[in-house]
């Protein structure tokens, strides 16, 4: 393998570190990221991780002060807002469009990861509820099969959703949300355009109200 092939496996490294760090909230919103801290932890020197930390500001999930140091972003509401109307239109088209080409086994697949997400949600179990969250976009992503919209809802989902899990009112919306999610995927199964509509708005609105929520509980808004 090449330096280059070397080097570029050391950035991705430190930036899909870094994301799982950020969106599982180990690191908190507002926390200063240490290039030299992140580089010791990695064992890697500092020009990966400032490399992965301009890509990460570029996708807006962390922010560059006028000192040139990097903090975690917290999006204002008018983001917040921004993100999920973007996520209401690609969501909608991916799901319209994984309705057309899903086989028989991958509509066994999207129900058993609901039904996952239901018991998870029953035992009170945020992280595995996400966890099968992550897994039923990502299969309905690779079933609608577009790259560049997949990874555009991907970064734009990242943005929000860190946030909608955190707020206080989703203690009792696991359960719900897991309804909304069957909702989506029978549209699917069913091939129904407009019941796809309605079931995708209906989610990303309930995730917009509270990642509004959240926001305006810790009034921390960076510019």
């Amino acid at each position: 393998m090449n330096a280059t092939a070397d080097s570029l496996l050391l950035v991705q490294g430190a930036y899909d570190y870094l994301v799982d760090e950020i969106t599982s909230s180990r690191i908190r919103t507002g926390a200063r990221l240490s290039e030299n801290r992140i580089a010791s932890d990695l064992g890697i020197s500092r020009t990966p991780v400032r490399e992965a930390l301009q890509r990460l500001e570029q996708e807006g999930l962390v922010r560059r002060g006028s000192n040139a140091r990097f903090t975690v972003a917290q999006p204002t509401i008018q983001e917040a807002e921004e993100a999920c109307d973007l996520l209401v239109l690609l969501d909608t088209y991916l799901a319209r469009r994984a309705s057309e080409r899903m086989t028989d086994a991958q509509k066994t697949e999207l129900l058993g990861l609901v039904q996952t997400m239901t018991e998870a949600a029953e035992a009170g179990d945020r992280d595995a509820w996400a966890q099968s969250d992550i897994l039923f976009h990502r299969l309905l992503n690779s079933i609608a099969d577009n790259a560049l919209v997949s990874a555009t809802v991907k970064e734009t989902r990242r943005r929000v959703q860190r946030f909608w899990l955190q707020a206080p009112s989703m203690e009792g919306r696991l359960l719900a949300c897991s309804h909304e999610h069957l909702d989506m995927a029978q549209a699917m199964i069913d091939r129904d355009d407009e019941a796809i509509g309605r079931a995708v708005e209906v989610h990303v609105l309930h995730m917009r109200e509270r990642v509004v929520e959240l926001l305006r509980v810790t009034s921390v808004l960076f510019g």
